[in-house]
């Protein structure tokens, strides 16, 4: 009973730990200069759930910075939708049911100041042919849809079912449709059955920034496919 009770002690005082933490690493957006406020947008399609997330995170300076809660009447809308601020990891967010192909996203700093961008989620179509990959060589995997146009790359991800291990692979040149897996990134992730995704990122830059600047993406994710690594 007494080891039933420390364990349960024990896992309150990490909780708590990182809730502290967490606030800890956050500040109100009133507490800095508003031009110093980097800003980044997100519109994420997973095709798993069949939902998109509307995502904007504010931090401090730039890309690395202190996260920031925004304080009113300062506040970020996406399609005219107020984004709810996520305390646990520090950023707003809405979701839609559904494919939501595009939208704008709209911050008023505390000042009054309005910056309005708009961002395209550019799907991406199902990996060809990779019920099996080969470990013991490079292997090129490609994809259905568009090949890959300005300011997008494609990211593939595997995550091995027998270690744990997971490895991520990157495509970002003009005109592409496949992805090269590298040996030696695949005989890390061993033999066996495996899970493997795309994301396709479309991140054109802001239109309307302040000084610290920020970014902006949309993220496109099609069904998860199982593989076999031998």
């Amino acid at each position: 009973m007494m080891k039933y009770v420390y364990q349960i002690t024990v896992v309150v005082i990490i909780m708590s730990l990182l809730m502290l933490f967490s606030q800890c690493n956050r500040e109100d957006s009133a507490d800095v200069n508003q031009d110093k406020i980097y800003c980044e947008y997100e519109l994420f399609y997973n095709s798993n759930v069949d939902k998109t997330y509307a995502r904007a995170t504010f931090r401090f300076s730039n890309e690395f910075g202190t996260k920031l809660e925004l304080t009113a009447p300062s506040q970020v809308t996406f399609k005219g939708d107020v984004l709810t601020f996520k305390s646990a990891l520090a950023y707003y967010e809405k979701e839609y049911a559904g494919f939501q192909s595009s939208g704008v996203f709209e911050w008023t700093d505390t000042d009054g100041n309005g910056y309005s961008n708009a961002i395209v989620v550019h799907p991406i179509g199902q990996a060809v042919g990779v019920d099996t990959i080969p470990t013991d060589s490079t292997f090129e995997l490609f994809w259905t849809g568009d090949s890959l146009g300005q300011n997008e790359l494609v990211k593939l991800t595997i995550n091995s079912s027998q270690n744990g291990n997971l490895q991520v692979f990157v495509q970002d040149n003009l005109h592409s449709k496949s992805v090269l897996l590298n040996k030696t990134q695949l005989q890390l992730l061993g033999q066996g059955e495996a899970t493997l995704w795309l994301d396709r990122y479309y991140s054109p830059g802001l239109a309307q920034k302040n000084a610290a600047g920020g970014k902006i993406r949309g993220i496109y994710r099609p069904d998860n496919i199982q593989v076999y690594l031998n």
